[in-house]
C-alpha cells in the first residue's frame, strides 16, 4: 500500500509498505484526509516530533473486510484521532508520559491507504453526513467539550478570543445555548467571516473592545471566556482582563503553543482555568448537530486535492498560515 511518511523536517516521501493485519481489529480503507495549518507546521519542523511519522490527524474510511453487525463491510466510518497509550503491562508508566496517542502527531497517522482500527477506534457515519462534513466533526466535538466546560447560561456573554474553525464553532455552539458569544480576533476578514454567519458580536482586540463589552453587557465584564490556542491569538491575558470575577476561562486546542498566564490577574479574580484539547466523546452529538442543521456547513468550502499533490499542499499551507477561515483543503486518498 501507499504510505506517506515524515522522514525529517520538511521530507515528506511517497512509500510503499505491507499493512500487517492486527487481531480484533478490522481493515479500513481511509478516503479523505482533512488538512491545516497546523499539519503543515509539524510537517516543516515547527512542532516537535519523532521521525518517521506518517502525517494525518483527521480522516473518513470506509471497511474493507468481512466482520460484525456494526460495522459491516462498506462502512462509511470517521476514524479517531485521540486513542488511549498503548500499555503492554511489562513496564511501569512513569508520570512524563501522555495518557493518549494522537494520531498525525505523536504516532504514525492517516496519510496512508489502508489502516487497522479496533471498532471502538472508529465512529459510524449516517448518510446524512458526507466525507467532507465529517472531517469537521472532531472540531465541533472540540467546540461542545468546551461550551460544556464553561457551562455557559442563557443570556451570559461569553468572550472568544480567537476566529479560527473552532472559535467558529464555539461561538455557534454558543448561541445555540442562547448564550451571546463576544468573538475577537486581530484578523478583519475572520470577523466578517463570522458576522455573515449569524455571530452578533465581533471585534479586533484594539483600544475599543473593552468600550464594545460594557457597551454590550450594560456596564458590565464578561461571564466567561475561551481562549483558542492554534488561533494565532497571543494575548492570553486578555481571556483575564475581559472576564468578571469568579468566572471560567477554557483553553482549548493543541496546547502546543507556550502562553504566559496572568497569574496575578488569575489570582486577584478567582478565575478558574480549564484545559479542553480532546472531543472525542462528543462525535455523536457533534454528527447529530450537523444532521439537523444546527451546526451549518454551506459556507465552507471544500477544496479536494490528489494524494500525490499532499506536499505541495503542506508546504503552501506552511507559508500561508493565514489562508481563509472558511477553506477546507481536503486529500483524497482514493
Amino acid at each position: 500500500m501507499n504510505v506517506w511518511k515524515l522522514t525529517a523536517a520538511g521530507n515528506l516521501v511517497k512509500t510503499e509498505e505491507d499493512l500487517v493485519p492486527e487481531e480484533g481489529k478490522r481493515r479500513v480503507r481511509v478516503t479523505k484526509v482533512y488538512v491545516n495549518p497546523q499539519d503543515a507546521a509539524l510537517c516543516y519542523g515547527k512542532r516537535k516530533v519523532k521521525y518517521p511519522l506518517v502525517p494525518g490527524r483527521f480522516a473518513t474510511g470506509v471497511i474493507s473486510d468481512d466482520g460484525s453487525p456494526r460495522f459491516p463491510k462498506g462502512s462509511r466510518v470517521l476514524l479517531h484521532s485521540y486513542l488511549p497509550a498503548e500499555d503492554t503491562g511489562t513496564q511501569k508508566r512513569t508520570f512524563l508520559e501522555d495518557d493518549f496517542r494522537i494520531l498525525g502527531r505523536t504516532c504514525d497517522g492517516f496519510l496512508r491507504d489502508f489502516v487497522y482500527a479496533g471498532e471502538d477506534e472508529m465512529t459510524l457515519l449516517p448518510e446524512s453526513v458526507n466525507d467532507e462534513k465529517a472531517l469537521l466533526l472532531y472540531c465541533i466535538a472540540l467546540a461542545q467539550a468546551t461550551v460544556d466546560t464553561l457551562c455557559a447560561k442563557r443570556g451570559e456573554h461569553i468572550a472568544v478570543i480567537g476566529a479560527d474553525l473552532l472559535g467558529l464553532f464555539v461561538s455557534r455552539l454558543l448561541i445555540y445555548r442562547q448564550a451571546a458569544p463576544i468573538l475577537i480576533d486581530s484578523r478583519r476578514d475572520r470577523l466578517d467571516f463570522a458576522r455573515a454567519r449569524g455571530v452578533y458580536y465581533t471585534s479586533p482586540a484594539d483600544g475599543g473592545l473593552m468600550e464594545l463589552v460594557g457597551t454590550v453587557t450594560g456596564g458590565r465584564l464578561a461571564d466567561g471566556a475561551v481562549f483558542v490556542t492554534d488561533s494565532g491569538a497571543e494575548d492570553i491575558s486578555l481571556a483575564v482582563t475581559i472576564c468578571a470575577q469568579d468566572k471560567h476561562i477554557a483553553l482549548c486546542g493543541s496546547g502546543e503553543n507556550t502562553l504566559p498566564l496572568d497569574l496575578a490577574g488569575i489570582l486577584k479574580k478567582r478565575l478558574a482555568l480549564h484545559g479542553v484539547s480532546d472531543g472525542t466523546e462528543n462525535l455523536e452529538i457533534a454528527i447529530n448537530l450537523i444532521a439537523n442543521k444546527s451546526i451549518d456547513l454551506s459556507a465552507f468550502r471544500f477544496l479536494t486535492f490528489p494524494a500525490d499533490r499532499t506536499p505541495l499542499l503542506l508546504k503552501e499551507l506552511a507559508d500561508e498560515p493565514d489562508r481563509p477561515v472558511d477553506e477546507i483543503c481536503l486529500i483524497n486518498m482514493l
